[in-house]
């Protein structure tokens, strides 16, 4: 299996950005592209979270303090404007004023439950999200689609412990969505019936069981592939994205994060004519030994691929 070893590309200001960096978008802000993430919280006790900025053409960073922990970042046909799942609410967020408006939030009270990863379903008109255990330990998470512009919730499934990276293929008439449930370490593949707005039974596509880590968040890589991160809570001298073909399940090639194990989210980015992928990492409150032997956790990496060149999706709002 080819292997790439990847270049640590933004390092954390502070200590507390290193906690829980998530969910790499391609935006643009004021006419600006820029690299954006989520960092959902910056200490164990915290309930709120960040936004970050990094822009292409000077480097220049930013951080948008969030009123509770986000989850995820989406993109939208409005230049600056993101679609935000944060805490139990989902709203729109101006990434050059940092002024959220919520608009929809989820029929959930457990306090133990946040908004975790989303992904935008094809056309625009809808994303499916998820939740997660805050302690990554029951199935109380549940799987959610959001239609716009009517801001229309529905549950598609329950019984998760922390919903994680999804992707959608389309196969002749049907819509397939493919979901994490990241304790479960496999990929479940579903039938999703946009006008019924529900899926079909559940199978599992894949094992992730052989592979070291928890998978986390997934991207499609082209030519029926799926390029997954996995979070490795031991102190191991790489952390691993990796990916994999969609039909069997074989391990295609690997990125490796040098000094850096637990790889949280990877993005494809088309830039100067080739495809970069990023991913971001954390260290989620190692404890300082490992921390010592893990000195590049919650840096975002790059390296330049062979891949081809990601569909380019955003909300119709």
């Amino acid at each position: 299996m080819k292997s790439t070893i990847m270049t640590p590309f933004v390092e954390p200001t502070v200590e507390a950005d290193r906690f829980l960096p998530e969910g790499p978008r391609a935006v643009e802000v004021d006419g600006r592209s820029a690299l954006a993430w989520v960092n959902i919280q910056a200490a164990p006790d915290s309930t709120t979270g960040n936004i970050h900025l990094r822009f292409w053409d000077n480097g220049e960073r930013r951080t948008l303090p969030q009123v509770s922990r986000p989850g995820f970042i989406l993109p939208t046909e409005r230049p600056g404007t993101v679609l935000v799942g944060q805490g139990k609410q989902l709203g729109t967020l101006d990434l050059a004023s940092n002024v959220w408006r919520p608009r929809a939030t989820i029929d959930d009270a457990n306090p133990r439950t946040i908004i975790n990863d989303g992904e935008i379903v094809p056309g625009g008109g809808a994303i499916v999200f998820g939740t997660k255990d805050i302690q990554f330990a029951e199935p109380i998470a549940t799987l959610y689609m959001l239609t716009l512009p009517d801001w229309r919730m529905t549950v598609l499934a329950d019984g998760q412990t922390c919903s994680n990276g999804k992707l959608f293929v389309k196969q002749a008439s049907d819509l397939l969505l493919f979901d994490i449930d990241t304790p479960r370490r496999n990929v479940m593949r579903y039938r999703l019936d946009l006008a019924a707005r529900r899926l079909g039974p559940g199978e599992v596509a894949f094992d992730l069981s052989p592979f070291d880590g928890f998978p986390d968040g997934m991207v499609d890589a082209g030519d029926g592939s799926a390029l997954i991160a996995f979070y490795n809570p031991a102190a191991v001298p790489a952390g691993r994205a990796i990916r994999f073909d969609l039909k069997t399940g074989r391990a295609i090639e690997e990125w490796l994060t040098p000094r850096s194990p637990r790889v949280t989210c990877p993005l494809l980015d088309e830039r100067d004519g080739r495809v970069h992928l990023i991913v971001t990492t954390c260290d989620e409150g190692m404890p300082a030994e490992m921390r010592a032997e893990c000195p590049n956790a919650g840096w975002l990496f790059m390296a330049t691929t062979e891949l081809t060149p990601p569909t380019s999706l955003a909300l119709g709002l």
